[in-house]
Order: C-alpha cells, then structure tokens, then sequence
C-alpha cells in the first residue's frame, strides 16, 4: 500500500505542477486496471485534490476501468469535486458508457498590449499541446516595420502562468485579452509589410508559420467594432469633441509627432511668439493656430490619417478590455472621423492635439537644455 501512496502523491504533485494531461496518464497507465482495489484508492485520492487536472484524469479513469465498483468511486470522487467548483460535464446514462464526458481540448489564447508612439505593440499567443504544455509566441509588431521581433517558447502551464504574471508586472502598456483568430491575423498581417520593407523575416515566424495560420482568421474589420458600435459614435457628436482628452491618458502616454518632422513647426511657432513686429496676444495666437493647421495638413495625408485611425480602433479595443468604456467610445469616434476627408475649418480634434503636444514638448525640451548649457555668446 506504501507503493499506492507513493503514486498518488506522484500524480497529486504532477497535477499541481500542471505537468499536461498525456504525461500524468503516462506515469498511471501501467499500473491501471490491475487490482481494482488499488485503482480505487487512486480515484478517491484525487477527489480530494480540488483542482481541474484530478477532474481530467478520473475522466481518462473512467474510460479505462471496467469495474463497477471503481466507476461508481470515480462517479463519487467527480461529484465531490463538482460540489467544490470544479467543472464537470456530465452526459446521459448510456448502456456500458461513462456517465460523464471528458472536457474538450484547452483551447488556444492570445493576448495584446496597447501601441507606443511608434506604432509597434506586442502580440502574445498560447497554443496547447498534447503531452507537452503550451508553446508561446511573443510577437513585436509595427505597423510600418512589419514583424520587429519574434520569440517561440515550449513551457509548461505552470511555467507559462508565472512567466506571464511577470511579463505583466514588467510590461509598461497593458496587456488585454484578444481573440487568437484575431491575435494570428495581426501576426501574420505584419508578414508580407516585413518582406516590403525589404527586412528579414525573423526565422522562428517561419517555423511557427503554419501553426499560427492554423488558428487565425481573415478579419474584415478591427475587432473593437465587434464590441462597440459605429452607429452611436457617428449620431452622437461628444464623443468626437472629447477626442483631444485622449492624450492626458496613461494608456496613450508618449504619443506624440517624430522631432524631425514636428521641427520646422515648433521653429514657426518660437519666431511667431517672438516676432519684433507689433503684434497684439489675439495676433499671435492667430500666427500660432495658422502654423497648427498648416502642420496637419502637411503631416497628415490621406494614408498617414488611416494609419492614426488605424491605431486609434486597436486602441479603443483596448480600453474597452480595460474596463474604460467612454475613453474607448472616445478613440473608436476619433477614428471613425479620420475616415473622412480633412477639414481645414474643423480638424481632427485627436490629430490636433497631437500636433500642438508635439510642438510643445519640443519646445520644452529645448528651453530646458539650454537652461543646462547657457551659450557664452553674449547677444546685443
């Protein structure tokens, strides 16, 4: 009997170590169906692990045993479990079958983080696998860069549950829950935009290639429309109005113009605000607003507005993941707008506000260094 306890303490500490299914059937298989007593004890054994795993092997158990008296101890330890959370699906009473039917296969799932200023965001997605855990793909995606990086990584679930809490804990944007259908779209969108940018693919996409096109699915539209509706963004003008707010939030914390590009308009705006020619406040803020317009519609073409939209949808599926429901109408609203041509008299709040935060913190910065470094030129 010492042997029987050795064993159930074995498969008691596999089942918590999440060690997968196949492998815990594995290490039980040769010794079931031998002595029906033995086999007994085990079932009742695991009715007392309350976790999902001893559910799943006295449903592998119940398949192999033929004793009555082992099925009906099985049918007990499963109800006992029941009784304390553990999901158990039973099916009718059939002649010389289990009454209860085994789980279905674990399914896959993905994750994804919001999206820097630069466009890129990390994608994440489990796959289980038979005998042997999950595989976890970390994919580093950009929207103008394609795949920026690619990692691939056998783990046991246990192992990926820790390795997750601490890419959470570590991660500077959030992490969400996304579809996986979804998750492989976006992975294997950014595949041919790598080849175009005349990039290397990295090698580990091209391994993982067929296993990530085995789940994912063709989407039409962003998957935020699955959730919120375009309808009430477009009849009720508030949510665009607000759209400028986006940018105090933390989730859109960074965003702002490239330096190279928002330049030439900061030095507009510096040599307007200290301009010797005699201009009243009402004439300057004039100038400045002049510059603001002329930088959108110089910075912003029709194809670098569907990408901002583009950005501002995953964004809004984000927050509405984050449980920020108006911040997400708010982003689905801004870029439903861009979808429109460019008003000159009425701009893009979002774009707007991103052009003047641009210039000023620029213009921050250069204030702030040369309070640092003072010139030694004495000026007249």
């Amino acid at each position: 009997m010492d042997d029987v306890q050795t064993l159930v303490d074995r498969l008691k500490a596999a089942i918590q170590d999440e060690t997968s299914d196949e492998e815990i059937l594995q290490l039980l298989r040769p010794h079931l169906g031998k002595d029906s007593k033995v086999d007994e004890r085990i079932a009742e054994s695991l009715g007392t692990l309350v976790h999902s795993g001893a559910a799943r092997l006295l449903l592998r158990m119940s398949e192999a045993s033929p004793a009555k008296q082992v099925k009906k101890t099985i049918r007990r330890s499963l109800y006992r479990l029941k009784g304390k959370g553990i999901f158990v699906q039973e099916i009718s009473v059939d002649q010389g079958k289990s009454v209860f039917q085994a789980p279905k296969a674990e399914p896959s799932k993905g994750f994804a983080s919001g999206i820097d200023p630069i466009g890129e965001r990390l994608l994440v997605l489990v796959l289980p696998r038979a005998g042997r855990g999950v595989t976890v793909i970390q994919a580093g995606v950009s929207d103008t860069q394609g795949l920026v990086n690619f990692i691939g990584d056998e783990m046991t679930r246990k192992g990926f549950r820790t390795f997750f809490q601490g890419l959470r804990e570590g991660f500077s944007f959030p992490l969400v829950e996304m579809e996986p259908s979804y998750v492989g779209f976006l992975i294997t969108r950014a595949y041919p935009l790598t080849l175009e940018k005349k990039r290397t693919p990295p090698q580990e996409y091209l391994h993982l290639k067929t296993e990530i096109d085995r789940i994912k699915k063709d989407h039409e539209r962003p998957l935020v429309y699955s959730y919120l509706h375009e309808d009430e963004m477009l009849e009720d003008e508030r949510w665009l109005r607000r759209a400028g707010d986006l940018l105090k939030a933390d989730v859109f914390a960074g965003w702002e113009i490239e330096m190279e590009q928002i330049q030439p308009y900061a030095d507009a705006v510096l040599e307007a605000e200290g301009s010797r020619l005699v201009l009243n406040p009402v004439q300057k803020e004039a100038r400045v607003q002049e510059i603001y317009h002329k930088a959108l519609s110089e910075l912003f073409s029709e194809e670098r507005r569907v990408l901002y939209g583009r950005r501002l949808e995953e964004m809004a599926y984000i927050l509405h993941k984050l449980g920020r429901q108006e911040e997400a109408r708010i982003s689905l609203a801004a870029a439903i707008d861009l979808k429109k041509p460019m008003n000159p008299f009425q701009p893009n709040p979002f774009l707007f506000q991103l052009v003047a935060k641009s210039i000023y913190l620029l213009r921050k910065a250069r204030h702030e260094k040369e309070v640092r470094e003072p010139s030694l030129i004495v000026k007249p």
